[in-house]
């Protein structure tokens, strides 16, 4: 740790007030297990970890002053200077500017903080866990300085004369200039009036203070060399000695996000902030940082990391994998897909003409959208074998099996292990693999294999499947001219974001044929009803398939997924023959789901991150309290419950039976914040027609055992003389989780 740094963290056994405190919570003064509590001090921040595995539901932040003890909600978190995220380890970390609120600054050279970290435990009670952290700034303060934090913007500067009595200190007024903005919204405010807006307002013996949260009500976005920045203009004036002083406190942050350059996360922000700066600057420098850790040059040159200037923008360039980075797994339309994320502190240091030192930090959660994941074919045709490499992967992936078609029996492979704890996948089939596929005659063949990797994500077992079709030409040397052989129909399939693709090559045999899906022909009746696509070419024909459609078989419904499978054939008119067969499995990721099944039943899956404000998915329930989720994740919950149970509302309106329920959010939030008003919650509704309902017996192709012991099949009648049904189905494909990395890096030091 820095000799500048020093940290106490302590449960104040001794101290009868901090007893007394919290008694008003608890009986008795709660220990934590000893590696609970990470602290650190950083150039302007207080840090603080709390382990995930102590952590429980409901936790929330309290500080204390000598006003006594102080909630953080949300709002207050923002406005003061506190910042409260999970990283990917789970872990909730606690971020503090030097100069938050409730900070006891002594000089702006001794900073203390004085916390409770309370948590609910299942039996309803609180239990409050005190800290204490003391830090000293690193080196001394510099004339302005800038922080870019998560949720807010801070400017602090230097007084230009002591600090005015405490009477002139309530008598300081506020201008916002923003381009626009009508002349009566640009007067000077009152500093109390600001802070209505969401703009506090802070003092100390030596440093002016003004921090906001983004999109706040006088803040602009603005382009440079095309990075968008957001940006308040505002000075401040007060009193001094029967003058009026006015001091600059804009502040102007970069709000783009990474992008991929080939393998490399790319994240750019331009090095003159012209919002900031009137006249040619002198740089004095950049660093960066990964989580709390700020890089040495050595470091970064062994991570592969890239600090550059080029047409006047600095790029961060952090290669796939590299040290610091966490890669994602997810699904993308089907395929396997990877995000890369990271962590990053930026610094940057100029001087100007008005500002003999800025410094400008920016903490930035980056993440690149989800980038496909391919196989490496490497084919030895003079060998006459199939070589496959899949991957690079994650630790978190798992391959299964490797079968043709998703049938069969499975191919053996080989895991190669890298020295970055990633790992690939080969496989070895020779040409004369009876699976391997052969077209041609003797001297011009052509081999093909048609493989299914069935692999999962942990932690969850997200399964998923990519398919690959690898094809080989190969030719005699001194081949004599022969009959071409007559080649039989062949079946290709893929899935896609919203289905499988099915193409049927036609071969060279001349015979009549027709497609079957399941049992089913697929005849333009099934077509039409179905709202399948066809496409007829030269030499195939394609057929694409809704995932909610007849003869869709569905495996697997639960929060990591839906999994779905078709089975079709290629069946010669003539001799009823099958000439080929596939079988398809897609999973689809699914943020969130409705489905009404034909035994009055719903399913039903939320995203309760997107209540306002968030809620926990435990701590919801339907309109019978007792009927609480099947399953949860993080942000979601799983619903699964009879017609006639749970509150549910029966209602007639016209030719249907409408049932009707409620996600209720209970009401208290994930992280501490104010009592939650989520109004009626969320409505969900089922409509049965009410002659098929009541005749009609029920059948499915939907077996979910044994995540689900339900059957599915479609619920609305689309033809009165006919049972049909239509399943409700609201699909949206997740993006990435969104867990912020915070976690501790060692530096190596270079030899």
């Amino acid at each position: 740790m820095d000799m500048h740094c020093k940290i106490k963290v302590g449960f104040l056994k001794d101290l009868l007030g901090i007893l007394l405190i919290c008694a008003t919570v608890n009986d008795t003064l709660p220990l934590a297990p000893v590696g609970t509590f990470q602290t650190e001090c950083h150039e302007r921040h207080f840090w603080l970890v709390v382990k995930s595995g102590f952590l429980s539901l409901i936790v929330r932040f309290e500080v204390e002053d000598h006003r006594g003890i102080h909630f953080l909600s949300g709002q207050q978190a923002t406005e003061c200077g506190y910042t409260v995220f999970f990283n990917h380890h789970g872990d909730l970390v606690f971020r503090a500017s030097f100069l938050a609120c409730h900070v006891d600054n002594q000089g702006d050279s001794d900073v203390h903080l004085k916390g409770w970290l309370v948590a609910k435990q299942l039996d309803g009670k609180d239990l409050a866990y005190p800290f204490h952290l003391q830090c000293s700034p690193h080196w001394p303060w510099a004339s302005r300085e800038i922080v870019c934090e998560e949720n807010y913007m801070e400017v602090s500067v230097k007084r230009p004369v002591p600090a005015p009595l405490p009477s002139d200190v309530m008598k300081s007024w506020v201008v916002f200039h923003r381009p626009g903005l009508p002349q009566d919204e640009s007067r000077p405010r009152p500093v109390t009036e600001a802070s209505d807006h969401g703009y506090r307002i802070s003092e100390s013996n030596s440093r002016i203070a003004m921090r906001c949260p983004y999109s706040s009500p006088f803040s602009f976005t603005f382009k440079d060399k095309g990075v968008e920045l957001e940006v308040v203009n505002a000075t401040i004036l007060y009193p001094h000695q029967g003058k009026v002083l006015a001091v600059s406190v804009t502040v102007a942050c970069p709000v783009n996000e990474a992008t991929l350059d080939g393998t490399h996360l790319l994240w750019s922000v331009p090095d003159i902030l012209t919002p900031l700066v009137r006249e040619w600057p002198r740089n004095r420098g950049m660093r960066i940082g990964v989580e709390t850790r700020v890089l040495t040059e050595c470091a970064i040159r062994e991570r592969g990391y890239q600090l550059r200037l080029r047409n006047g923008l600095a790029e961060v360039s952090i290669p796939f994998g590299a040290e610091g980075t966490h890669i994602k797994s997810g699904v993308l339309d089907g395929q396997y897909s990877q995000s890369v994320s990271i962590d990053l502190f930026y610094l940057h240091q100029w001087e100007d003409e008005n500002w003999p030192l800025t410094q400008h930090r920016s903490f930035r959660f980056l993440r690149t959208p989800y980038v496909p994941w391919t196989v490496i074919d490497n084919t030895s045709r003079s060998q006459e074998v199939f070589s496959v490499t899949l991957g690079v992967f994650p630790p978190d992936v798992s391959l299964h099996n490797v079968t043709v078609g998703g049938q069969g029996e499975p191919f053996s492979w080989d895991q190669v292990l890298h020295p970055n704890k990633t790992h690939s996948y080969q496989l070895h089939v020779p040409f004369s693999h009876p699976r391997v596929l052969q077209l041609g005659n003797k001297a011009h063949r052509k081999y093909s294999l048609s493989l299914t990797f069935a692999l999962s994500i942990s932690p969850h077992g997200e399964a998923f499947y990519h398919n690959v079709t690898v094809v080989s030409d190969y030719e005699e040397p001194t081949a004599l001219p022969t009959i071409p052989m007559a080649a039989p129909p062949r079946l290709e399939s893929k899935c896609t974001q919203s289905g499988f693709l099915v193409l049927l090559r036609y071969g060279t045999q001349g015979r009549s044929w027709e497609l079957f899906l399941g049992a089913r022909q697929l005849d333009w009746e099934l077509i039409k009803t179905g709202g399948f696509t066809v496409e007829t070419e030269e030499e195939h024909f394609s057929v694409g398939i809704p995932l909610f459609s007849p003869g869709v078989i569905f495996q697997k419904l639960s929060l990591q997924g839906l999994v779905a499978q078709v089975v079709v054939s290629v069946v010669d008119i003539d001799t009823l023959k099958v000439e080929d067969r596939v079988i398809q499995s897609c999973s689809f990721p699914v943020r969130e789901l409705q489905v009404c099944l034909p035994d009055r039943r719903m399913v039903i899956v939320t995203d309760t991150s997107r209540a306002v404000p968030p809620t926990h998915p435990n701590r919801t329930s339907l309109l019978d309290p007792s009927c609480v989720p099947r399953e949860t994740d993080g942000i979601r919950a799983l619903f699964n419950f009879s017609l006639d149970s749970c509150g549910t509302t029966e209602t007639v309106k016209g030719d249907y039976l409408v049932y009707e329920n409620r996600v209720l959010y209970l009401e208290e939030a994930l992280y501490g914040d104010d009592p939650l008003n989520h109004n009626d919650g969320l409505i969900v509704q089922c409509r049965y027609p009410k002659s098929d309902i009541a005749t009609k017996p029920v059948t499915s192709t939907f077996d979910l055992s044994p995540v689900l012991p339900l059957k599915l099949t479609h619920s609305e009648a689309l033809d009165s003389s006919v049972w049909q049904y239509v399943v409700v189905v609201v699909v949206v494909v997740v993006g990435v989780a969104v867990l912020l990395v915070g976690a501790l890096i060692t530096v190596k030091m270079c030899h």
